[in-house]
């Protein structure tokens, strides 16, 4: 038995180990994320989205045209410190959507759905009564609807 025991126990350290720094590392990634997300005042209602709010945005980009025409007001309504803001703090599948009168239909369709799970953030509560994702809050508030 302590022959087997001393054999398994390197096995699972060498297995185990890259796992944990894996699982620290992500750890303390969201944390970061989410320390600097909710220092940021962002002068706009940030709160959770309800559901009415979720589901109008949800229709809203299912539409190609209404959603380029909304993004492009959107975009174009924010001054040069929340546009540089913006292109900063969007995930990278989104980033496309900062300049919305160069989106392809083919681009519009790669990133509906990454846009769908993004909103879907901006429901659950996070702190401070901001949303999780107060930046997909701010979009639905303010561009898509």
């Amino acid at each position: 038995m302590k022959l087997i025991k001393a054999i398994l126990w390197p096995i699972k350290k060498v297995i185990f180990f890259p796992l944990k720094i894996l699982f620290y590392t992500i750890l303390i990634f969201i944390f970061l994320v989410l320390f600097f997300q909710y220092r940021q005042n962002y002068d706009v209602d940030v709160s959770p989205l309800t559901v009415n709010e979720y589901e109008n945005c949800i229709a809203v980009i299912e539409d190609y045209d209404v959603t380029i025409l909304l993004l492009s007001e959107y975009i174009s309504n924010l001054d040069s410190q929340q546009q540089s803001f913006l292109y900063d703090n969007l995930p990278d599948p989104l980033s496309v959507l900062t300049k919305p009168q160069e989106v392809t239909q083919d681009d519009f369709q790669n990133v509906r759905t990454f846009l769908k799970y993004y909103l879907q953030a901006g429901r659950f509560p996070g702190i401070g009564g901001k949303a999780l994702s107060p930046q997909a809050a701010s979009l639905c508030r303010g561009g898509l609807s």
